[in-house]
């Protein structure tokens, strides 16, 4: 589980840190679309971002992986030494071939009147990462770069794509279509991990010593392990029910997950978040969507 979460925070970041070298790509006409999940086949594929011009698409696979990288096309793998430990990854330039597919298929059943060129590369943000492969490789050298050679590569798939086959108008429609079927990835994170919900640990926990369940007293959080106090720490206990739990919960749900004493600390609690609710009086739920964009 660790691991699992450590690949998407990694992940995460190396998304984050190309944003800055996509400035060095062309000012006009070309547009960012990230984190496109689509079905097709009975399968999802999601691509990390598509770079859509006039002339044609590009899909980036993004990567930030540190130590020493060596592609393999004997057995098309992905192998990592880091700390002395070597450690098979799956080929991402296989990978990415495969989303190029189903792009493909995808824009052929748009019917437009010209094929839409499709370039694709495996971005390797880690400006750590040292990156080796096979002599044989051809793919290897012409796939996979390092963030700053984004621009060269750019340039030359501008070159070699050389006729406009979109016009701005199907561009914007394109852009439109995908961001209609596309889907975001919302797993039920205890099923993923196995996690028995009843396991879980409730109340308000003390950011200071990360020990004690907080008390509610008189508008604050206390802390008798250490003294901290808080007027803002069901912030985050309600963050962690929203990624665990629901991102839904009822009065009686937040005053049994908080550990309060009464519906009106409830009440007053979610009074001062100002959340959108649903439902009538009786039947209200809070929706703590909210509150996970403020930790994004």
């Amino acid at each position: 589980m660790l691991e699992q979460l450590r690949n998407h925070s990694s992940g995460h970041k190396g998304e984050q840190s190309l944003n800055y070298f996509y400035r060095y790509l062309p000012k006009n006409d070309v547009y960012l679309l990230h984190g496109i999940r689509i079905l097709h086949d009975n399968y999802y594929f999601q691509m990390d971002t598509l770079v859509i011009t006039p002339n044609f698409i590009t899909i980036l696979e993004i990567k930030n992986l540190t130590g020493h990288l060596f592609f393999d096309d004997n057995f098309s793998q992905l192998i990592r030494t880091y700390d002395g430990k070597k450690e098979a990854f799956s080929n991402p330039i296989e990978q990415v071939k495969r989303q190029r597919y189903h792009l493909n298929e995808i824009l052929l059943q748009q019917k437009y009147s010209a094929p839409i060129p499709i370039e694709s590369l495996v971005v390797m943000t880690n400006p750590n990462v040292i990156i080796e492969a096979s002599p044989t490789y051809k793919e290897a050298y012409e796939k996979v770069i390092k963030s700053p050679s984004l621009q060269q590569k750019f340039q030359e798939f501008i070159q070699m794509n050389n006729q406009t086959v979109l016009t701005q108008k199907q561009i914007k429609k394109l852009i439109k279509y995908l961001s209609k079927v596309s889907s975001s990835y919302d797993p039920d994170v205890c099923e993923l991990f196995e996690i028995n919900k009843r396991d879980l640990i409730t109340g308000v926990l003390c950011s200071s010593c990360d020990q004690s369940i907080m008390t509610y007293v008189w508008g604050s959080w206390h802390c008798h392990s250490c003294n901290t106090s808080s007027k803002i720490a069901h912030v985050e206990a309600l963050q962690d029910y929203a990624y665990l739990i629901s991102t839904e919960i009822s009065n009686r749900e937040a005053m049994k997950y908080l550990h309060l004493n009464s519906s009106y600390q409830t009440n007053h609690l979610f009074r001062s978040l100002k959340l959108p609710t649903s439902g009538s009086t009786k039947s209200r739920k809070y929706n703590l969507k909210p509150l996970l964009e403020k930790t994004t």
